[in-house]
């Protein structure tokens, strides 16, 4: 990423580079890291001087304010996305030898497409100007995105240059939490924790962020722990527990250790939360519906799809998988020639499912409700519905645990 940039930047030419990963594996980190790199080789005069501009799909509310972001970064003007999509045309097609190089992030590019694609085409066409000077990172969770969802003209002009993050190993996360435990004093955290943590975590989805907030949540559990074990021993007498507090006041703090059980308790709450119990306690129709969504979603690349997108998800997932409860449920007709088929009956109950899963929040679906052309996108985190299902007997065979 970092050669890339800087020949870029310092040939004077635009460039596109394709970014993808599970969540959790460092990509915008590292993008900054990067950035934070050529900012020193600027002030050290190693490299000429470029814009950075940030743009998140998740924090804009339309995908055309893209366009005002960056005339802002360039000019520090504000204006409309219209304006500025003309504004940006007639400087990237102008020649101009005084031109500073701007590099932009685009960061969950998935949230950025647009019926027509024109916010994509735009900013993977401008780069390919002569005279424009446009660095475009684009950042997402999919690695074939591109192909999956974006019309040809689009995905062609991402050219070759792609970068992929693969999720962490459990020996990669082990060295991750070692190296936040560097500075810290004494051993905190048994080694075996540290190896439990990574397991479990890898075995799961390799989220270096998921890993991290597990260790975090165990110190904080060993802390209260160890708090609580010092208020259990003053005694009792008012007189004798002023004496105690005092000698504990000027005696060592206990250290705090986090072991394998610290860690089991720390998995556990995440496991037993009020979502996930509530994810458990679901009919069939609800996880099968969940399962589907999800399912789709790493398909396509894409937040959000439509409901009969999700229900022939269903079918496909009722016939691939070994789970004979699946089967049952979703496959109990057969057709002329004895094959089972899905009950049509039960089809229509994944239509009621998400709707119930929108009243509880789990799900947001467009009004139309029942309409296979009404759109569904998750409302929860796409881990919290892993975590609490990938381990649940009646979800066996739906996908949770990829």
């Amino acid at each position: 990423m970092h050669s890339h940039l800087s020949a870029a930047i310092a040939d004077g030419t635009g460039a596109c580079i394709y970014i993808s990963g599970v969540p959790g594996t460092g990509k915008t980190a590292t993008v900054r890291e990067v950035i934070s790199s050529l900012h020193g080789s600027v002030l050290a005069d190693e490299l000429e001087d470029f814009i950075f501009v940030e743009i998140n799909g998740m924090k804009v509310t339309d995908p055309h304010q893209s366009y005002s972001l960056l005339w802002e970064a360039l000019r520090g003007d504000r204006v409309s996305p219209s304006h500025a999509l003309d504004l940006l045309q007639r400087e990237f097609t102008t020649p101009s030898p005084r031109r500073v190089p701007c590099v932009v992030l685009m960061d969950e590019l998935d949230q950025l497409v647009t019926r027509n694609q024109s916010v994509m085409y735009n900013f993977f066409n401008w780069p390919a100007l002569r005279h424009s000077r446009l660095i475009v990172l684009a950042v997402a969770n999919t690695m074939d995105l591109p192909e999956r969802t974006l019309s040809n003209k689009i995905s062609s002009r991402l050219g070759l240059t792609r970068i992929t993050f693969p999720g962490y190993t459990h020996s990669q996360l082990q060295t991750i939490i070692a190296s936040r435990l560097e500075h810290v004093p004494g051993n905190v955290v048994d080694s075996d924790a540290i190896q439990f943590a990574a397991r479990k975590v890898a075995a799961v989805s390799g989220d270096a962020r998921r890993c991290l907030d597990i260790c975090r949540r165990a110190v904080e559990i060993a802390e209260q722990q160890s708090l609580d074990q010092d208020s259990e021993s003053l005694p009792n007498t008012p007189s004798k527990r002023k004496s105690a507090s005092k000698e504990a006041t000027d005696a060592p703090p206990k250290a705090v250790r986090v072991t394998i059980q610290t860690i089991k308790l720390a998995i556990s709450e995440s496991v037993t939360s009020p979502l996930a119990i509530h994810l458990r306690s679901l009919p069939l129709s609800h996880k099968l519906f969940l399962a589907a969504l999800l399912t789709r979603n790493r398909r396509t690349g894409l937040a959000e799809c439509t409901l009969g997108d999700v229900i022939d998800e269903a079918k496909n997932i009722a016939v691939l998988a070994d789970n004979p409860s699946v089967k049952e449920f979703l496959l109990s007709q057969q057709n002329e020639n004895g094959a089972m088929v899905a009950n049509s009956a039960r089809v229509a109950s994944l239509g009621n499912a998400a709707v119930q899963l929108m009243e509880a929040g789990v799900v947001m679906v467009e009004a139309r409700r029942g309409e296979r052309t009404g759109k569904v996108r998750l409302g929860v985190g796409v881990e919290d519905v892993k975590v609490a299902l990938v381990n649940d007997n009646e979800s066996r065979g739906m996908g949770f645990n990829s």
